[in-house]
């Protein structure tokens, strides 16, 4: 298993391998998209001087097992939650990509008083007229089994190589030998990865669900659209979440998918515009926090 390079802590019963840059207020929390890893936002960190900065993995990635089953949307949300309440975080700017997009918009509709704002970076955008089927973890368990006992480098380091080029304008022939590959390579986390695909259906459906119960607080949100993603129709559909949750939408040129990786600077662009309002929004029903003595 791939040594963590941060804190591996249990929240609400599921291992999450996290690491905090000490800043200003509201916090930053960085989510990942489905089977990456909190290294993708590298250069968004860097850029953030002087704020404070959550990013995780969710269990399998960094250094953490894999449960052996597939995620469900509430586990997800349960232990963000207990993370952010470990780390006394309230009010945070949720930066979420991708199918993390479907975490956040939950967190923040079920537990209003940890968000105060959220950024979706080409984040999913799903319209299910029915229910998908609950994912089997079979597939996950074998592979991770077949991968346990291979020698994979050569294979981990092509396949991260040829998924990063599909999705990003960048060039990888370094960033891929470092400990991006050491984690690809690794039977949990390729298991974790091929989980959290199996259940991307499942989890959207259940978000669904959830709408119907849990109003939009009218937390400050923004959309980031990658236009380089797809086609126009995925820019339509991001246009129709923005409408859902109130939000701003802008369409970032010269990204595709992995807008971290390409555009770097239009994210770190779009937090510090939405930390203000972040740092102003009480939810409705949420009582402010007292200020300290003094």
């Amino acid at each position: 298993m791939v040594e963590p390079k941060g804190d591996v802590t249990c929240c609400a019963g599921r291992e999450l391998h996290w690491r905090e840059k000490p800043g200003t207020e509201p916090a930053v929390v960085l989510m990942n998209g489905c089977g990456l890893a909190m290294e993708f936002w590298r250069d968004v960190v860097k850029l953030l001087d002087g704020v404070r900065v959550l990013r995780y993995d969710r269990p399998g990635i960094g250094g953490t097992r894999w449960p052996g089953h597939s995620p469900r949307l509430e586990e997800e949300v349960a232990s963000l939650a207990a993370l952010m309440e470990l780390r006394g975080i309230r009010g945070a700017l949720l930066v979420a990509h991708s199918m993390a997009a479907f975490h956040a918009e939950a967190l923040a509709r079920v537990r209003p008083d940890l968000v105060g704002g959220v950024v979706l970076v080409d984040g999913s955008v799903e319209w299910y007229s029915s229910a998908p089927g609950v994912p089997a973890p079979t597939v996950a368990r074998r592979l991770a089994k077949v991968v346990d006992g291979m020698r994979l480098n050569h294979v981990a380091g092509l396949a991260f190589r040829w998924g990063s080029w599909f999705q990003s304008h960048r060039e990888f022939s370094r960033m891929s030998m470092g400990r991006l590959t050491q984690i690809y390579r690794d039977a949990d986390s390729l298991a974790m990865s091929t989980a959290e695909s199996m259940s991307y259906e499942r989890q959207g459906w259940d978000l669904q669900e959830l709408r119907g119960r849990h109003p939009w607080p009218g937390v400050p949100t923004l959309l980031l659209t990658a236009a380089d993603a797809s086609d126009g129709q995925w820019i339509d559909e991001q246009a129709r979440l923005a409408r859902l949750l109130e939000a701003r939408h802008v369409v970032v040129e010269q990204s595709k998918h992995l807008m971290m990786l390409d555009r770097p600077d239009a994210i770190v662009g779009a937090i510090h515009a939405m930390r203000a309002q972040a740092g102003e929004f009480t939810a409705p029903g949420v009582q402010p926090e007292a200020a300290g003595p003094g």
